[in-house]
């Protein structure tokens, strides 16, 4: 009987050892299942963050980088060049049209103007006006606002020109849809730099617009009536039969007939 029992414990240990053994080895495969295969993907997962993280902290060429890389006249000085521009395709067209107006370069300048600009164009380079009003620049301030049409933008350019300034104003057009791009000159008020105020170019591109809708309301106005006050050249007393103040011319007598009424001519002798 005692040996029986012991034989009975034995097995009984014997199969807790075993459910002991078995337990311990589930929980390894799992350990192994969960722990193992993971590890790569939390690598490959933070790999792809650290990648888009470097992406993201990568800074974005500024208006200064694009000019370097195009090798633009240092003369074109662009306002808040140390920044990225929103459309970097419509910066590099800009100062690309400016760099080849201070270079005095008409081929290059040509294709990016309108067509009516390109006929000024041509007529002052025929002339000669081309060649002296580009060759004294000494510098340009360029900048930019949003323009009145959807993806357009108003471009100002303020030149110094020996002792002197001058200053004009473009739209330049949009660029969606691989469209070339298009400088148009604005109208030019007279003594525009002397009237324009501040040196941002948001503030100088309002002003410059406002004067231009004035100076446009105020052409088509109606121009001044003047009226001449009325005199009255009749003479005092004058009437005719007919009340209108004017007389009637007495009819003639005819050739060699004598009025009604005259004495009678002697018979010749």
């Amino acid at each position: 009987m005692i040996q029986l029992r012991k034989l009975k414990m034995q097995k009984v240990n014997l199969v807790s050892t075993t459910r002991i053994a078995l337990l311990f080895s589930a929980l390894s495969c799992t350990i192994i299942s969960c722990g193992k295969p993971e590890a790569p993907k939390e690598q490959a997962d933070a790999a792809e963050t650290q990648q888009v993280a470097a992406v993201q902290e990568a800074p974005a060429e500024s208006l200064n980088d694009i000019m370097k890389r195009l090798g633009i006249d240092k003369r074109i000085r662009v306002e808040d060049g140390d920044k990225a521009p929103s459309n970097p395709k419509q910066a590099e067209a800009i100062v690309v049209f400016f760099d080849a107006m201070v270079r005095g370069n008409v081929q290059k300048l040509k294709p990016l103007l309108s067509e009516q600009d390109q006929v000024v164009l041509e007529d002052m380079d025929k002339s000669g006006q081309w060649k002296s009003a580009t060759e004294n620049i000494s510098r340009v301030n360029v900048g930019w606002t949003a323009g009145s049409e959807p993806d357009t933008l108003t471009v100002l350019g303020f030149y110094t020109v020996g002792d002197n300034f001058a200053a004009q104003l473009w739209t330049l057009s949009s660029l969606e849809g691989g469209k070339p791009a298009i400088m148009t000159a604005l109208p030019s008020p007279q003594k525009i730099v002397e009237r324009l105020q501040g040196n941002k170019t948001d503030a100088r591109i309002k002003q410059w617009l406002a004067i231009n809708k004035e100076e446009m309301v105020s052409a088509k106005a109606p121009d001044e009536v003047i009226e001449i006050p009325q005199q009255d050249r009749s003479v005092k007393g004058e009437s005719s039969s007919s009340g209108s103040g004017e007389s009637e011319p007495s009819k003639p007598a005819g050739p060699g007939r004598r009025k009604p009424g005259d004495s009678p001519v002697e018979r010749p002798k």
